[in-house]
């Protein structure tokens, strides 16, 4: 299409530049021609024919604009890139330099070899030789770089190995020989030193160990004289701090404190692990841990269990003692909850003894313990299910929880528990047997009879004294004596009655009187003695009122008087046999007034003398 309008355009100019050549005239104005009148034949002519220059001059430029554009994109255009993924012995020389140049440019090791390996067999009378040649040197000092790398970094067989690795007819090769054999030299020579080294470390020779790392300084290779002076240098200062750490932590456990022994012993385990006195010191250490898990044995007999999993816990993983200790906090803690002394305690205490080997020298305290909490697992398993047949609170249950209680042995701790639980079963056991005691005596006494009411009397005696229902058999115990004595007093009551009937009072009395102050009838029997005295009383004093009266009633007011004084105040009718006396009293008196006012009759008079 750019063709296209780029030909448009040139054909637009050409065309403009013939409007003014002589051989094209000019065209006329539209309004040339009059009003009403077209062109005539010649013009439509000569229209038709400049219509047709104006294409094939348009075709023209675009076919020259067309075949310029294409020219110049040919020209300018660049070749394929090179695959080098695809290059081979087949592939144009050029390809294969540029493709070495292109993988040793990473840098890398295997890069560079394939790099040689690629342009090495050309010869001298290759175009490349001398180019190639160049660069295969370039390409094997960056090899010998890595090498140089590689013992920089104390990788004596890694450089070696590389430096190897240059064909004979490398430019470099005999450089390489001898760099292999310099760097071996220099080799040996500070391993010479560095085992000189250890040795004076080893003896504490702290002199001889700093002027060997002096002679480092005078090697070539940077790994001896830099990289090894200062690895050296940091060994000597930390054998140094580990030999006083040492001592100062023997100083410590001198004493044999336990204390002090913890201390030397935190104190030796801080000692670096690449020192040579690590060695002096774990054997330090495993005799301070010896001192330190006696101490631990004390405390656990004494049951102070914390105190014992804290001086374990300063036994050193890294010692033979570690097991042991790890078996002192194991125990120590099971004898913790097994102190708790329930079920799911001791079933913890004995998960966790059980993880004691038999080989470690506390099995036999482990079986022991263990033997133990057994005793008292079964001691509570004991217990509870005697707590759960005694939850029925029936008699069988009863006995079979004591059953089960009485085979805890004495000597458990559950023991004292049992005791008082069997006591407290036996109660209810008695209680039991009170409450059917007590039910049959009811039974017995609602008969009502003597013989009944006396067995009943007998069913609830058997009741003790300390039993819970004595108190509810004592009051039913009273209430049937009561009864008892009413049966038994009521027939001499109704003996007394009917003697009393037949007006034998005396007999009835001396029979009621047979019912002594503490029986229940002794009221009614009272009540009625009274009654039969009153009777004897009244049958005895009523003649002598009768008397008296009769005396009144002849005014002889004084001798009815003294008739009626002879009931004497314990007598029935003795407030009666009073009033009268005080009336007749009042009579006489009243007799002397009207007698001393002279108005009294003769007769009366008479009778007042008399």
């Amino acid at each position: 299409m750019r063709q296209l309008l780029e030909g448009t355009d040139a054909f637009t100019l050409d065309t403009s530049t013939l409007s003014n050549s002589q051989d094209i005239k000019e065209v006329p104005p539209e309004n040339f021609y009059r009003s009403g009148e077209g062109p005539s034949k010649k013009t439509k002519y000569r229209q038709s024919r400049l219509w047709l220059w104006w294409l094939l001059w348009s075709i023209f430029f675009a076919l020259l604009g067309g075949g310029v554009t294409s020219g110049i994109r040919w020209l300018t255009k660049l070749p394929p890139p090179i695959n080098c993924q695809n290059i081979s012995a087949l592939s144009a020389d050029g390809e294969r330099l540029y493709c070495a140049q292109k993988a040793a440019d990473s840098g890398q090791l295997q890069q560079l070899l394939a790099a040689i390996s690629l342009v090495e067999d050309w010869s001298k009378q290759h175009p490349l030789y001398w180019e190639a040649q160049r660069r295969n040197q370039q390409w094997s000092k960056a090899i010998m770089e890595i090498a140089q790398q590689k013992i920089n970094q104390g990788e004596l067989s890694a450089a070696v190995k590389i430096a190897q690795q240059l064909p004979v007819t490398n430019p470099l090769y005999s450089q390489a020989q001898a760099s292999i054999t310099a760097w071996q030299g220099e080799w040996q020579q500070g391993k010479l030193i560095t085992g000189q080294f250890q040795d004076a470390l080893k003896r504490q020779n702290w002199q001889q160990a700093s002027r060997l790392i002096g002679e480092l300084t005078q090697l070539n290779q940077q790994y001896w004289n830099s990289l090894r002076f200062d690895q050296l240098m940091q060994e000597l200062d930390t054998e140094k701090q580990a030999w006083q750490q040492l001592e100062k932590a023997k100083n410590l456990a001198l004493s044999g404190q336990l204390s002090h022994l913890e201390k030397a012993i935190t104190l030796a385990g801080k000692i670096s692990p690449k020192s040579y006195v690590k060695a002096q010191a774990q054997a330090e250490q495993l005799q301070w841990g010896r001192a330190l898990l006696k101490f631990a044995a004390e405390h656990f007999a004494n049951q102070d269990f914390a105190s014992v999993i804290s001086i374990a816990e300063q036994i050193p993983v890294n010692t033979s003692l570690y097991e042991e200790a790890l078996d002192w906090i194991r125990l120590s803690r099971a004898s913790e909850v097994a102190s708790k002394d329930n079920l799911a305690a001791l079933v913890d205490a004995l998960a966790v003894a059980a993880q004691i080997s038999s080989q470690s020298p506390l099995a036999q305290l482990a079986s022991q313990q263990a033997a133990k909490w057994s005793s008292h697992l079964q001691a509570h398993q004991h217990i509870e299910l005697a707590k759960f047949l005694a939850g029925f609170e029936q008699l069988t249950g009863f006995e079979m929880a004591i059953e089960q209680a009485t085979l805890i042995d004495p000597e458990s701790p559950q023991s004292l528990k049992a005791q008082t639980l069997i006591t407290q079963w036996q109660q209810e056991i008695q209680q039991i047997e009170d409450r059917k005691a007590l039910l049959q005596a009811r039974e017995l006494a609602e008969v009502g009879s003597m013989e009944m009411l006396k067995a009943a009397v007998e069913v609830a005696s058997q009741i003790q004294l300390s039993q819970p229902l004595r108190p509810k058999a004592e009051s039913a115990i009273t209430k049937w004596h009561q009864q008892i004595q009413i049966l038994e007093d009521q027939a001499l009551l109704e003996a007394a009655r009917v003697l009393a009937q037949r007006q034998d009072f005396i007999k009835a009395i001396a029979t009621a009187k047979q019912i002594s102050s503490q029986r229940e009838l002794y009221p009614q029997a009272q009540e009625a003695i009274a009654n039969w005295v009153a009777e004897i009383e009244t049958a005895q004093d009523l003649p002598i009122l009768d008397a008296a009266s009769a005396l009144a009633a002849q005014g002889r007011f004084d001798a009815a008087i003294a008739t009626a004084s002879f009931i004497s105040p314990e007598r029935v009718l003795y407030k009666q046999a009073q009033a009268l006396k005080k009336t007749w009293q009042s009579q006489k008196t009243a007799l002397s007034s009207a007698s001393s006012l002279g108005n009294q009759s003769p007769t009366l008079n008479d009778q007042t003398a008399n």
